[in-house]
């Protein structure tokens, strides 16, 4: 069967138009689109984008499905034991709760510890929750793990009893949340006691701190859209009274800053279990301002003060566009 004409010259003036903030007609369009290309996984995603941007949630929640095919990698291997070896598991996409439930995680350590949050009301309806994580995060997440039975990645297919599974991102719209109850109750982690007290001590109390970030994965696709020069954060750290101190890790952590920068040293979370250091950094800190990395969602979980920067109209959907706050934290 032949091809139809290339769509590309309008699907990239579409996503222009939802990058300039007309959101709710690239939506129009894309909707049209994607009726006549059924097959366009890229359509389906410009969609979600799009719908997101307009603040159509329930209608985006389903059309962020298409990362189902997207990342087949990651959404086709749930399975559960079977009395004749494992067997597909089904997807619970809300309703009637089932008695057991398989939550997975997905996507970057970001999106773990902003999800994280809705773990506990499903335990809180009376739901056996098992769920499979970065064991990377694991400890940080510790207060939203309460009750529910925690495992690292790799292990689903070894978990009796599960009725139903479903991505960590599915859940509030499985929930049904509307988003003025996507924050939830904030802070909804916390850092140790005795970590903050030690890096308290080592950051001290003069001037008005500023944590920072420069730089993501440099892997991943949407990196371009996000990361920024060290020199970006000149202007700050030129202002009266203030300490910048890096908590940028790995790539980019090296970075010569052309400015008074304080790099808190090799010892920041260099065990296996990530970011406990730097939530406790981040309580002795007054304000953290980094690009849209994990480092962000970590500051929002705490509850303490951040600013993210932003390559303007390309930012990530859960922004949404032209916004100055965010309805997540």
């Amino acid at each position: 069967m032949a091809e139809g004409p290339d769509i590309s010259p309008i699907l990239n003036l579409l996503e222009d138009a939802r990058d300039a903030g007309r959101c709710a007609e690239a939506a129009a369009a894309l909707r049209v689109l994607s009726q006549l290309r059924p097959e366009n996984l890229q359509v389906k995603a410009a969609l979600a984008r799009a719908l997101f941007g307009a603040g159509l949630w329930q209608e985006a929640w389903d059309a962020y499905e298409v990362r189902f095919d997207l990342m087949p990698e990651v959404f086709t291997k749930v399975t559960r034991p079977g009395p004749n070896g494992p067997e597909a598991m089904p997807i619970w996409r809300g309703g009637a709760l089932p008695e057991s439930l398989l939550v997975m995680g997905e996507q970057g350590l970001g999106d773990t510890i902003q999800f994280a949050r809705f773990l506990p009301m499903l335990r809180a309806r009376g739901v056996r929750v098992h769920a499979v994580l970065d064991p990377r995060v694991m400890k940080l997440l510790a207060p939203v793990l309460e009750g529910i039975d925690a495992r690292p990645g790799g292990e689903a297919g070894r978990i009796h009893g599960v009725k139903a599974w479903l991505p960590l991102l599915n859940l509030p719209r499985a929930l049904g949340l509307r988003p003025q109850y996507y924050q939830g109750r904030i802070p909804y982690l916390a850092a140790e006691p005795e970590r903050v007290a030690r890096w308290r001590q080592r950051i001290g109390d003069q001037g008005f701190r500023i944590g920072i970030v420069w730089q993501g994965n440099p892997k991943a696709p949407v990196d371009r859209n996000r990361s920024v020069p060290l020199a970006v954060f000149a202007p700050i750290a030129a202002l009266r009274g203030a300490r910048l101190f890096a908590l940028q890790k790995g790539p980019g952590e090296d970075t010569e800053a052309p400015f008074a920068l304080d790099r808190l040293g090799p010892e920041m979370d260099n065990g296996p279990d990530w970011f406990l250091d730097t939530a406790a950094a981040i309580m002795a800190l007054d304000l953290v301002v980094t690009v849209d990395t994990a480092v962000l969602h970590l500051a929002g979980a705490l509850g303490r003060p951040a600013l993210m920067l932003t390559h303007g109209r390309n930012s990530d959907w859960r922004w949404q566009y032209g916004r100055e706050d965010t309805v997540w934290y």
